[in-house]
């Protein structure tokens, strides 16, 4: 039997995304008497709100609209769980293209899968320049990737007292997880659901972007205890693994682009390690 499905957005400043994102998200096969969209913005000062009205309200869909008052992902995910009515929650991120069976495919594995508490997407490769491709292509060769567009049942959410609201940088959903997993649920990739991710396409908007997941990355260190300092993030750890992860996709696909992947998780390790210290140095702003 089909089930009410909630899907979730959060964005800020995605305008030259996002409307690739609804226009996949409006073309599900999944019944859409059976679907509500909720879109929480985090400030943007582009033209993000104004496409996402602009689409909707012409699609004529049960949606929703609300801003995070630019507190961060923790809580514009919570929002969603908060305002939310469907048995599901399909998390999709503003630069990010679902297929066009992923809620249906994410509603059959989670109605399947009964211990399941959140169900994870595979990533499919996507080619672009040098920056693009080469991320894209590491990616999708690495298992259970976390986050970009996964399903979770709404009631194991609030039973785990939902997504830590003090996140502002990214990790709420990896440390929403490690709670799911501690109150005996299992997290796994559904194969059938599928999305392409456009990541940054520029050094700088790789930097920024990896010194936000650092900075989020230092609020979760902070949480856990001294002793879960994330050694493997910093760089003489991402450059062991960078090459053994070039190597293996080389093997694997025989492009040379592979061997980006070293360099770019170094460098995008300094980044995170810029935003690890800067939270350090001048305290980590929450919502409080």
């Amino acid at each position: 039997m089909k089930a009410l499905v909630t899907i979730g957005i959060c964005m800020k400043n995605a305008q030259d995304t996002i409307g690739e994102t609804l226009k996949a998200v409006l073309e599900q096969d999944y019944p859409s008497d059976l679907v509500e969209i909720i879109v929480v913005d985090g400030g943007s000062s582009d033209s993000s709100v104004a496409i996402v009205r602009v689409m909707l309200e012409k699609a004529h869909r049960h949606w929703k609209l609300y801003s995070d008052g630019g507190k961060g992902l923790g809580l514009a995910r919570q929002l969603v769980i908060d305002h939310g009515r469907g048995k599901y929650v399909v998390y999709v991120d503003s630069d990010v293209v679902i297929e066009k069976d992923l809620v249906r495919r994410q509603h059959e594995f989670m109605e399947n899968s009964s211990r399941v508490g959140i169900g994870l997407s595979k990533y499919l490769h996507v080619e672009g320049n040098w920056l693009l491709t080469a991320w894209s292509l590491y990616h999708s060769f690495s298992p259970n990737f976390v986050g970009c567009a996964f399903s979770c049942r709404r009631a194991v959410i609030v039973r785990v007292g939902g997504f830590d609201k003090q996140i502002i940088g990214a990790g709420e959903d990896v440390e929403l997880i490690e709670r799911i997993e501690k109150n005996g649920w299992l997290v796994s990739t559904c194969e059938a659901a599928k999305f392409r991710h456009n990541y940054r396409q520029t050094l700088r908007g790789f930097w920024s972007e990896h010194s936000w997941f650092g900075y989020g990355g230092y609020y979760i260190a902070h949480k856990k205890g001294s002793q879960s300092t994330p050694w493997r993030s910093m760089p003489p750890g991402q450059l062991i693994f960078g090459i053994r992860a070039a190597s293996r996709l080389y093997l694997a696909t025989r492009r040379k682009i592979s061997f980006v992947i070293g360099p770019l998780l170094v460098f995008g390790s300094v980044a995170w390690c810029f935003g690890f210290l800067k939270a350090a140095m001048f305290g980590y702003h929450t919502t409080r």
